[in-house]
């Protein structure tokens, strides 16, 4: 269960943020859990998920990133490719969510570059 934070105690927390527009990386997130969440006047802004030590911020008002790559190019290629694992019907749960964590830490790595 994720538990509501602020964008303030986050930013403190993590040295490497990679911020990510709303539905940007859903299918590279599919397989994870958000650890926590933001929100705002309108409601809900943003989700957190922690991935090798880096916070992946993902929403409507997702943080900005902080000393790691924020690229679009890099992400719609690691979300495209992820979505080919996704949708691959012939590929049993646990083998689709295998290979796409795997594309979320070389994704990540990259990143932190």
């Amino acid at each position: 269960m994720k538990y509501k934070t602020t964008k303030k105690d986050m930013k403190s927390n993590y040295d490497k943020i990679i911020g990510i527009g709303y539905c940007n990386a859903q299918f590279l997130l599919k397989f994870e859990e958000p650890t926590a969440y933001s929100a705002r006047a309108e409601g809900w802004a943003c989700d957190y998920y922690d991935v090798d030590g880096v916070l992946i911020s993902t929403g409507y008002a997702p943080l900005d990133s902080k000393n790691a790559k924020r690229d679009y190019d890099m992400i719609r290629k690691y979300d495209q490719a992820a979505e080919k694992i996704a949708c691959d019907y012939n590929l049993k749960y646990e083998e689709q969510k295998e290979q796409v964590n795997t594309l979320l830490k070389e994704f990540v790595r990259e990143a932190r570059m």
